[in-house]
């Protein structure tokens, strides 16, 4: 599955792609995790969460980034080889990218996502403070890419 992967992204349309999707998910994973706190500032954040769990936070969000931006390059190529649509590969990516979104923000101070349904401590009421629903974002995201990886092994197949 990685060589496939690592296949696609050596097309220079494909790893741009999926590069400037992981830093546009990056950059607003990072400016809802602080978008209530004073000033608007990390040190505040780690202050407030402690170091680890700040580590921890901005770790899975970078992870969740990259396989955000591999799943769209996938999913680009996939849609040139074939005009087929498949359900399931469009519902665990784009479920995996909202949970993972959904899961930043500043336990104490607010998420901003759950706060637009009313529920801006919606982290904090967790046991791992929304950690949780990064990783769940991260299997998500990871089974999305499995599928399409599949999919487009079997029409390269296919296709010879």
């Amino acid at each position: 599955m990685l060589a496939m992967i690592f296949l696609i992204l050596k097309r220079q349309r494909y790893f741009v792609l999926a590069l400037l999707t992981a830093i546009a998910m990056f950059v607003l994973s990072y400016v809802l995790t602080v978008w209530n706190i004073t000033g608007k500032s990390i040190a505040a954040y780690v202050d407030m969460s402690g170091l680890a769990f700040t580590v921890f936070t901005l770790f899975l969000s970078l992870v969740i980034s990259v396989l955000a931006g591999i799943y769209l390059s996938l999913f680009l190529m996939r849609r040139r080889l074939i005009k087929k649509k498949e359900i399931k590969n469009k519902l665990s990516g784009a479920g995996g990218t909202a949970v993972g979104l959904f899961a930043t923000g500043c336990p104490t101070c607010g998420a901003p996502l759950f706060a637009l349904f009313g529920a801006p401590l919606a982290l904090f009421s967790l046991p791992f403070r929304g950690l949780e629903l990064k990783v769940l974002s991260i299997v998500l995201l990871w089974l999305a890419i499995y599928l399409l990886v599949e999919n487009i092994r079997k029409q390269l197949k296919c296709s010879v």
